[in-house]
């Protein structure tokens, strides 16, 4: 199967669930981006999903439409929008039952020069752990991802001070994040209405390890904040390794199983201490 197989699968089933009424619109793609990068389209009329596409450059994240929309909504879902809408819905901003997941199998986007965007490379879930409907390709092979290489011991601080540089502190990456929903940032309270036109390091090492704090055991890997960042900033990374040390500490991946409750807001008298205190930890 191709992109345009999906395509036409996509096409058939949005026009089969608004016609029905069993949704009232579809959160899903339509050309029209920059570079030819698809656009976000919320589509309501049967005749319109025509006009849906579906190919390699449906870069955007699409869960964060479905926050405070009313009605029934089926989303066109890759697998990290699905993690999203399933984190989403364990951490109660969605009800699961006003949504349908048309979840699909994805290879992964690609940038202008025809490369694995870098959250796709070292994606491991190309499938969606969840749907409503499946758009399947049997073409797309389960992965391993790449193996990601930490910096050498005593490199890590000066890798990351050195993505700090690059940083303006414009938040796009904190607008574009699916996790970022709170009405008021911990970074805007109390913040006056001006801001330095060069903010030191200080601000921006509160910023980001301030947000991948909030974003561990959260994080899909989905890679909307590398996305957007129009300075080149690679933070990906620190939420992935979170994420990770989330998974190997806690068993938890977010966004994989509805059913589970999420390893930061859980407690067992068992639970490993390790990472601040340093050493293996203690069972």
């Amino acid at each position: 199967m191709s992109f345009e197989k999906q395509r036409e699968e996509i096409i058939t089933l949005c026009k089969k669930l608004l016609t029905e009424s069993e949704v009232d619109t579809v959160v899903g793609f339509q050309e029209g981006g920059v570079e030819g990068m698809a656009l976000p389209y919320i589509f309501t009329d049967p005749s319109d999903v025509e006009a849906l596409v579906w190919n390699d450059r449906c870069i955007p994240h699409l869960s964060r439409y479905l926050i405070g929309r009313k009605g029934k909504t089926a989303i066109i879902a890759k697998p990290c929008d699905v993690r999203a809408v399933v984190a989403l819905t364990v951490e109660k901003q969605l009800k699961r039952e006003d949504i349908h997941i048309i979840g699909l199998a994805c290879d992964g986007m690609k940038d202008l020069k025809g490369e694995p965007l870098p959250s796709c490379a070292t994606c491991k879930v190309n499938r969606p752990p969840v749907a409503d409907s499946l758009i399947d390709d049997p073409d797309v092979k389960p992965k391993v991802g790449k193996e990601k290489q930490p910096p050498p011991e005593g490199e890590a601080l000066s890798r990351f001070e050195g993505e700090l540089e690059k940083c303006i502190l414009c938040f796009a990456c904190r607008q574009a994040c699916y996790a970022c929903y709170c009405n008021t940032c911990f970074m805007d309270r109390g913040m006056p209405n001006w801001q330095p036109t060069n903010p030191d390091k200080g601000a921006k090492m509160v910023y980001h390890i301030g947000r991948a704090m909030h974003l561990a055991g959260r994080c899909v890997e989905c890679g909307a904040c590398d996305n957007a960042c129009a300075s080149g900033v690679d933070l990906h990374y620190v939420t992935c390794e979170l994420t990770d040390f989330v998974e190997e500490t806690y068993d938890y991946r977010a966004g994989m199983n509805p059913d589970e409750e999420p390893a930061l807001l859980t407690y067992e008298s068992t639970d490993r201490e390790v990472g601040f205190w340093g050493g293996d930890g203690h069972e």
